[in-house]
């Protein structure tokens, strides 16, 4: 079972849901596209540390995890520091230390180009912490540098910013959704994948009649 796979089990678990089943050929199951429903948050959450309470957890991160952090100036680097975050994050008792870990993968997770690395951090953050996840998702998604990606990043990049439009388009968050669904045409885009990229301008332009209150054009 690889990391990823056993972080989705702790994801599910935390969230109290049973875990997606694996494919046939051994990947972990994409994400669902499912709506996160803050309006009834986990029993237990809680708002994330404040600024003065994430100062000593800083510096134990900094104790902590000295030797991966200063590796991670490399594509090869932050993937095995986000890695190490995720599982470490999923582990911590501490609440503020826990945000930190966590919001470094994320922030490692977009250097690397990684968008399962950042939909594993936020899912993981919002089992314990009550935050806007969709948002928090999007702008570490659209922190990705699209132009140095290969066409496999890119396209994992676009697939996870549909993910998050569908999500936001279901809560009815309309402007949030079409912004996701940019990102998505310009992942496709520099994927090279046409026509994912043109079912996603035909689905752009869906949410931007219904966010006119118009019929899309034919």
């Amino acid at each position: 079972m690889g990391r990823l796979t056993v972080l989705a089990v702790m994801v599910a678990a935390a969230h109290g849901v049973a875990p997606a089943a694996d494919s046939a050929a051994g990947q972990p199951a994409a994400p669902s596209g499912r709506p996160v429903m803050t309006s009834q948050p986990a029993a237990g959450r809680g708002q994330p540390p404040s600024s003065r309470e994430l100062v000593d957890a800083r510096a134990e991160l900094q104790r902590r995890y000295r030797e991966p952090l200063f590796r991670a100036d490399t594509a090869a680097g932050a993937n095995r520091a986000a890695d190490l975050f995720l599982e470490a994050g999923a582990a911590e008792p501490d609440r503020a230390l826990k945000w930190l870990l966590l919001a470094e993968a994320r922030r490692l997770g977009a250097a690397a180009g990684n968008a399962a690395v950042i939909h594993q951090a936020v899912a993981l953050a919002s089992a314990t912490y009550e935050f806007d996840e969709l948002d928090l998702e999007f702008r570490a998604l659209g922190e990705i540098p699209l132009r140095g990606l290969s066409r496999d990043r890119a396209a994992g990049v676009a697939e996870a910013a549909e993910a998050v439009a569908a999500r936001a388009e279901i809560d009815g968050r309309l402007e949030l959704a079409l912004s996701a669904q940019d990102l998505a045409i310009r992942g496709w885009q520099r994927a090279g994948a046409t026509e994912a990229c043109r079912r996603a301008m035909t689905r752009h332009a869906e949410i931007t009649a219904a966010s006119q209150g118009q019929r899309p054009a034919p």
